[in-house]
């Protein structure tokens, strides 16, 4: 069987394809820029070009492949639908995709009418429903974490189950490697303790042996700072969007199907910034 994986230049997708190879599993890593992905990582992946803007490039990514791992890319012109519809034409037989918390709540975000759309393909389907992003302090937030020594995001007190990218790769391979086991199922992948960002900024500061606050800024407050610094007011936006839920209080629910599929507790904050505190440092 071989994969291919989705999302590869991301911190999901190269979390799956990292522990895909240590498992010695067949996979392409889809990208869509070879030259500079080999430029960047040699031989030690197989890539494919895949645009999902580009319908054209999608029969030839999914050549050969027998599962895939699937996200969906924050871009413009995402032709999600004709993907699916080609993967159906190439017999396609299991699909793991990466969708979101609460999902069957928020009928206007993508993941909602995506999962419908796989469904309606008839293609076998896990979805791993995932909380907030630890690796999101490495991210978007960095910046500010660093050069600032504050969290500075319009989350309010909200809590929310922070998850591990490496907990959600490890749950995807597992799905990938036993797939008739977790034929449409739908997981909810979070982790076992709920945190508000001021309790994160508490942890950080005494790991980084540095004062880390969080500021709580009003949307109002964020937007303005943020176009001013960094620009790109639509992605502006989908922070904003992404700290909504947890504002109001709806980030912070625990679930265990982590810890029942794999018999393991999932990843703690404090050793997730353990592991990566030089980036803030």
């Amino acid at each position: 069987m071989k994969i291919l994986i989705t999302g590869f230049n991301g911190k999901i997708g190269y979390e799956v394809a990292k522990m895909a190879k240590e498992q010695n599993l067949q996979m392409l890593c889809a990208v869509r820029d070879i030259e500079r992905a080999k430029e960047k990582y040699g031989d030690s992946y197989e890539f494919v070009c895949l645009d999902f803007s580009k319908p054209e490039t999608f029969q030839g990514a999914l050549l050969g492949v027998d599962q895939i791992f699937l996200m969906y890319p924050p871009r413009d012109n995402i032709q999600f639908e004709r993907f699916i519809e080609s993967a159906k034409e190439q017999d396609i037989k299991y699909i793991v995709y990466l969708s979101l918390k609460d999902i069957q709540f928020l009928p206007f975000v993508h993941h909602f009418k995506n999962e419908r759309l796989i469904k309606k393909s008839k293609i076998p389907y896990t979805f791993l429903r995932a909380g907030y992003f630890m690796q999101n302090l490495n991210d978007f937030l960095n910046k500010e974490i660093k050069e600032r020594n504050r969290i500075f995001v319009p989350a309010g007190h909200g809590k929310t189950s922070f998850v591990d990218a490496r907990d959600i790769a490890e749950l995807a391979v597992l799905s990938l490697t036993n797939p008739e086991k977790h034929h449409n199922q739908k997981y909810v992948i979070t982790g076992d303790e709920s945190l508000d960002f001021f309790e994160v900024a508490k942890i950080m500061s005494e790991i980084l042996n540095k004062d880390i606050r969080y500021t709580n800024p009003s949307v109002k407050e964020f937007k303005e700072f943020m176009i001013a610094h960094h620009g790109n007011e639509k992605f502006i936006n989908v922070v904003v969007g992404v700290h909504f839920p947890t504002k109001l209080g709806f980030a912070k629910g625990i679930n265990y199907d982590f810890e029942k599929l794999t018999k393991r507790k999932p990843t703690k904050l404090r050793k997730y910034i353990e592991d990566f505190k030089e980036n803030w440092i």
